[in-house]
């Protein structure tokens, strides 16, 4: 026998509801203040004794929910496939259970932890326009003691409707919300990381008559390159390039640590060897996440241009000569630092000549790919050395405005660092 249509009075007063239910939900873009709402909503609505809206999370494959009447605060979460709330989002149809301790798919162990007795269950799924379950919804026991009737039902498929997508809205407002604050943090960290940087205008640069020249262009927001200059004392210049293992704001808290680190351990007055070897040690001992980091340390005597130098996995460095000579600084010995302790670093020399040039990079230069993934490499970087640069500054915007002309279009894949120091 088809079920009776519901009374005018009864079918105004669904619509009614229906209306204030779909205005209000319309005007929360909050999830957490929207569950609340649509359960508080859905259970005067119903004249239910309470009611549950259970969200479904594709990721685990599991329905969680934060607003369950009588169940307190605090966030539950069960596999998807499981009890009348999973078998509901499976079938994606309206399950009406009119003795709740009579079905197998009951689970009273809700009722024995609260005190509360289940009688009846109506339980639908939340289908969103798209066709896509995104939840469902429950409520326990009529007020008036009956089961819940077919008109319940039909009741209930429309609030859960219009609690879909409400609910996909401020799902997607969320989402665009937490995006946008990452991204107000990355751009915060990386004019953090930028600030650390010297400046090519340091006081101590005119001062000392010094001339250094930088670039630095991160692949992401927040890099793991990072360079560093600095007076050792009155007679000695410390140059450091680097290149973290990993990009984002990991990089560059381990790149922050390690800048640190080799700034404070240099002016003790060690010799680079041993400034890479004591940093090394002190990296290992706040390196959880296993990063390490490949750097070129150089200390040049301003009056005599003899440059003691280590090397930690880096890149070789260049001398290019007044003459257009381009020479490849000596390979000394040396693991990346943070890989593991009780290593020693071989320490070099070179000596620069007035006028001379040292070049110091990152592999963000030579590995930089074009759309065919071709590298820049070596050879072309050094034919550029070859050519005569009137200053520091101009040495630099040479090679980054070169590596740009190769890659053209291509998407950048790593961090790009270039640090050159004249000697006069």
């Amino acid at each position: 026998m088809a079920a009776a249509a519901p009374q005018p009075d009864i079918a105004i007063r669904n619509l009614n509801a229906l209306l204030e239910v779909a205005t209000q939900m319309g005007k929360v873009i909050d999830l957490d203040e929207l569950l609340e709402l649509i359960v508080t909503k859905t259970t005067a609505v119903m004249d239910a004794e309470r009611s549950s809206l259970f969200c479904y999370d594709p990721q685990t494959h599991e329905l969680w929910s934060k607003i369950a009447e009588g169940l307190g605060s605090g966030e539950i979460r069960f596999p998807a496939e499981q009890g009348i709330a999973g078998e509901t989002l499976a079938t994606r149809k309206i399950i009406n259970i009119p003795n709740a301790y009579q079905d197998s798919r009951f689970n009273a162990s809700f009722d024995e932890a609260t005190g509360f007795r289940t009688r009846s269950v109506l339980s639908a799924p939340l289908i969103t326009g798209e066709g896509d379950v995104a939840g469902v919804v429950q409520v326990l026991n009529k007020t008036s003691g009956e089961p819940f009737s077919a008109d319940d039902e039909k009741l209930l498929m429309a609030l859960g409707t219009q609690a879909a997508v409400a609910l996909q809205r401020a799902q997607l407002f969320q989402v665009q919300l937490e995006q946008q604050k990452t991204h107000e943090a990355l751009r915060l960290a990386a004019d953090i990381q930028m600030n650390m940087l010297p400046r090519d205008d340091e006081p101590f640069l005119a001062r000392k008559n010094l001339e250094v020249a930088s670039y630095l262009r991160p692949a992401k927001e927040v890099g793991g390159d990072f360079f560093d200059y600095f007076l050792v004392d009155d007679d000695h210049l410390a140059l450091v390039i680097a290149d973290v293992s990993d990009k984002g704001i990991p990089a560059a808290l381990f790149m922050a640590i390690t800048k640190t680190l080799i700034k404070s351990v240099a002016r003790t007055g060690l010799k680079p060897d041993q400034i890479l070897r004591q940093v090394n040690d002190d990296l290992l001992q706040q390196n959880e996440a296993g990063m390490f980091v490949t750097i070129f340390l150089a200390i040049v005597d301003l009056n005599s241009g003899e440059v003691a130098y280590a090397n930690a996995g880096h890149g070789h460095p260049y001398q290019v000569t007044t003459s257009g000579e381009v020479i490849k600084f000596e390979a000394v010995g040396g693991v990346a630092l943070g890989v593991t302790d009780m290593i020693d670093f071989d320490a070099g020399v070179a000596l620069l000549a007035p006028g001379s040039f040292l070049v110091a990079y990152t592999d963000g230069v030579n590995e930089a790919m074009d759309a065919d993934d071709a590298e820049y490499g070596y050879e072309r970087l050094e034919a550029l050395l070859h050519k005569k640069m009137a200053d520091s500054a101009s040495l630099v915007r040479a090679i980054t405005d070169d590596v740009e002309t190769f890659v053209k279009q291509a998407p950048q894949s790593d961090d790009l660092t270039v640090l050159v120091y004249r000697h006069r």
